[in-house]
């Protein structure tokens, strides 16, 4: 394995943290605190589009630059509104993020694009395949799958392919496992605020 995408992997986690983070503080709200564990009503949903959705941005601005394209995180935030809102939320939430990359532009801009807004339709369509008993490693293997995913659509849709290539050859390793971490601590936590107030109440 190339050595030089660690660093890549790291600033990536860096990024996952503060994701974690501002979900963590936000979620202490009582307004969004309730989303986690009531139904969620429609203006529930298009803020949690929105919220997460702007954090696909981040994302995407606080990735790594790297053979002409964007080492990111950008799919963390589509992913983490979908399992929370369902597939609405997620999808809102990945279409802002793909739509703002797509008019970044670059040659990986297309796969870039829908691979976010899809990581949020199917987080969410996961979310009530599963009634809502997501767990841990359930979306943490979804979100292995979904960026392993997104390295496949580059591979079939940027051209040219050698060049495709050779960024898959170095964003690959980091993105997947930054992403599917970030999904996983996001999971946990989600379990742990739900559980807590289970017992609470």
């Amino acid at each position: 394995m190339d050595l030089s995408v660690f660093p890549i992997l790291f600033s990536l986690f860096e990024k996952v943290a503060l994701v974690i983070v501002v979900f963590y503080l936000l979620f202490q709200i009582k307004y969004f605190h309730r989303m986690l564990t009531g139904k969620i009503n429609v203006l529930g949903q298009v803020l949690l589009a929105i919220i997460f959705g702007l954090l696909a941005i981040y994302g995407t601005y606080s990735g790594v630059q790297t053979s002409g394209a964007i080492a990111n995180i950008r799919n963390l935030g589509p992913m983490m509104a979908g399992f929370i809102g369902g597939p609405w939320s997620g999808l809102g939430a990945g279409l802002i993020g793909g739509i703002h990359r797509y008019f970044i532009g670059g040659f990986t801009a297309i796969p870039c694009g829908v691979g976010t807004a899809l990581s949020g339709l199917l987080s969410g369509l996961l979310l009530l395949l599963l009634k809502n008993n997501i767990g841990i490693w359930k979306p943490a293997l979804f979100a292995f799958l979904m960026e392993s995913l997104d390295m496949g659509m580059l591979l079939m849709m940027a051209q040219p392919f050698d060049k495709a290539l050779g960024l898959v050859k170095i964003i690959a390793f980091p993105m997947i496992v930054a992403d599917t971490a970030g999904v996983a601590v996001f999971a946990y936590m989600l379990r742990k605020i739900r559980t807590k107030n289970s017992v609470s109440t």
